[in-house]
């Protein structure tokens, strides 16, 4: 949530580490045997799987946009607007009425998110409960992974939710 914040600052990081694998398209390639796999390789693994999800293009030669310039890195506008049609915080005005009408609206985020998911979920949580929408948001003393111990809250709470 808030792409402005979970995926734009890893764009200049993508700039940054994609000439050390000389290029997306070599990266793209020559994914499976790239060692070691270390941040550099999981920040343009992220930012082309997210391309590849909010802005496939088959006639592209990675079948995708990225949603900035390789070469300067300026941003572009046109697909970075397609990425932002899928961000929760920008759909919800279009889905307050679906929303309203769930059982269980449940947010639940480390306040050391590595994607920075934390501050999306804080504005999401905001945006619902200004539209009077009940939710359950809470968050948690981690980050993003390695995080299954949280099942003990949300299934439960997915469970109770329905219930009859």
């Amino acid at each position: 949530m808030y792409f402005e914040y979970c995926y734009k600052p890893d764009f200049t990081k993508f700039l940054t580490a994609i000439g050390k694998f000389g290029g997306l398209e070599n990266f793209l390639n020559e994914i499976s045997t790239i060692r070691p796999k270390g941040n550099d390789f999981f920040v343009v693994l992220n930012v082309a799987a997210m391309a590849a999800c909010y802005s496939p293009n088959p006639d592209s030669p990675y079948n995708f946009d990225l949603p900035f310039d390789e070469e300067t890195g300026e941003l572009r506008e046109e697909v970075w607007e397609r990425w932002l049609s899928w961000d929760p915080v920008h759909m919800l005005p279009k889905h307050l009425d679906a929303l309203r009408q769930m059982k269980l609206v449940f947010l639940d985020c480390g306040m050391r998110d590595e994607f920075n998911l934390q501050w999306g979920a804080r504005i999401f949580a905001q945006r619902l409960a200004a539209a009077g929408i009940a939710h359950r948001h809470e968050e948690f003393d981690d980050g993003h992974r390695n995080i299954s111990y949280r099942y003990d809250v949300s299934l439960p709470a997915i469970s109770e939710a329905f219930s009859p």
